[in-house]
């Protein structure tokens, strides 16, 4: 059996060089900040951990509201209703006689007084923490949706270079196919390219499926189809 023209193992080489000419494309043209802008936007809108912040916020604004406006809870008022009659009370009630009528009392709550500043500067500073907690969040969640939108960008970029070298692989093994059925080429030489090309399709097939699941994954937080943004 003739050795082959151009050996299997050039042929290899020149389809790592390819695929590392490939690995220097870069992802950055692939960005879109515009884009990514309207996702994080959607995510704000979307996401149920930022719904909740916002009725966090707001259920302390309320309670800020309510102790500002409940500084004489501290009093309290009462009335007593004095029947008059022709009856001489004197003898059993000497009061009766004197006070006649609705009569208005006030009780002062001293602990209540002396406990209200301190409640309302407590319902301030629990809105002033709930507001922080939604920055703190909405910064968390604009970081996550950028990380998972270039992570999916990244893995697009993957899937583009397992498929060219897929591609060469694929244009390797006819060629050796071809020089192994001519009979100018060796049977462990026809089996590595077999191989390669196997290995180069199983690439391309987990290429395609951390793509996928990079997509569902940016989907997941920002509550709907990538093809549904506008």
């Amino acid at each position: 059996m003739r050795k082959s023209v151009i050996p299997v193992y050039i042929l290899l080489l020149f389809i790592l060089s390819l695929s590392k000419s490939y690995a220097q494309e870069s992802i950055m043209n692939d960005i879109s900040y515009p884009f990514l802008d309207k996702l994080i936007a959607t995510a704000k809108q979307n996401y149920p951990q930022v719904k909740i912040k916002q009725e966090q916020v707001l259920i302390a604004k309320n309670t800020y509201s309510i102790s500002k406006k409940s500084w004489f809870d501290f009093l309290s008022f009462s009335y007593i209703y004095s029947p008059q009659t022709n009856i001489n009370l004197a003898a059993t009630n000497v009061f009766a006689s004197i006070f006649q009528g609705y009569q208005i009392a006030i009780s002062l709550n001293v602990k209540s007084l002396f406990e209200k500043p301190f409640l309302i500067k407590n319902a301030k500073e629990n809105l002033y923490i709930a507001q922080l907690e939604q920055q703190d969040f909405n910064l968390n969640i604009e970081l996550e949706v950028k990380t998972r939108y270039f992570n999916y960008i990244r893995q697009l970029g993957i899937l583009r270079l397992r498929t060219r070298t897929s591609q060469d692989a694929e244009s390797l093994i006819s060629q050796t196919k071809h020089q192994f059925e001519a009979g100018s080429e060796t049977m462990e030489n026809y089996t590595k390219a077999t191989t390669s090309f196997a290995e180069n399709n199983q690439a391309k097939l987990d290429a395609e499926a951390s793509v996928l699941i990079a997509k569902a994954s940016l989907e997941q937080i920002i509550g709907k189809k990538l093809e549904e943004v506008r």
